[in-house]
């Protein structure tokens, strides 16, 4: 037998309209969580420009922590570098770390012909992160 009382249907229309609002809630978190602003264009490699990979997993703080300190560099070198997320949650992430074996919270420079031209692991404050580029791709130190 169903149970029309309409007080079981506006608990039952509440309980949906609250499990709707958390998941568009947990949908908005996720998505406001996403790097802004970088490519995840993989095959920029080896076009000409300097590319800076990071090897990243927002569900790391160390990765996110790194991301953070990239992000107060990253203007004083977009003229002279392209920078791009290999995001370990994708396929074509996980397969480009795998490829470079390289894990989270990494930073892979190329040359751009396309050359490896080295490697940062862990967390750098943006003082290691300008003398880690310019090293790489020859560049004057920024300010």
């Amino acid at each position: 037998m169903e149970n029309n009382n309409p007080s079981s249907v506006k608990k039952s229309l509440l309980i949906k309209l609250i499990v709707t609002a958390l998941l568009l809630g947990l949908l908005w978190l996720a998505v406001s969580n996403l790097p802004r602003g970088y490519s995840r264009d993989l095959s920029l490699i080896g076009k000409g420009k300097n590319v800076v990979v990071q090897v990243h997993d927002h569900n790391l703080v160390g990765s996110i922590d790194l991301m953070e300190s990239l992000n107060k560099v990253r203007p004083e070198y977009a003229a002279n570098v392209e920078f791009v997320i290999a995001d370990l949650l994708t396929p074509e992430g996980k397969s480009f770390a795998a490829s470079h074996n390289a894990s989270s919270v990494t930073l892979l420079f190329f040359a751009p012909d396309g050359s490896e031209r080295g490697a940062v692991k862990g967390v750098q404050d943006p003082a290691a992160l300008r003398n880690s580029l310019g090293q790489a791709f020859n560049l004057p130190a920024a300010k």
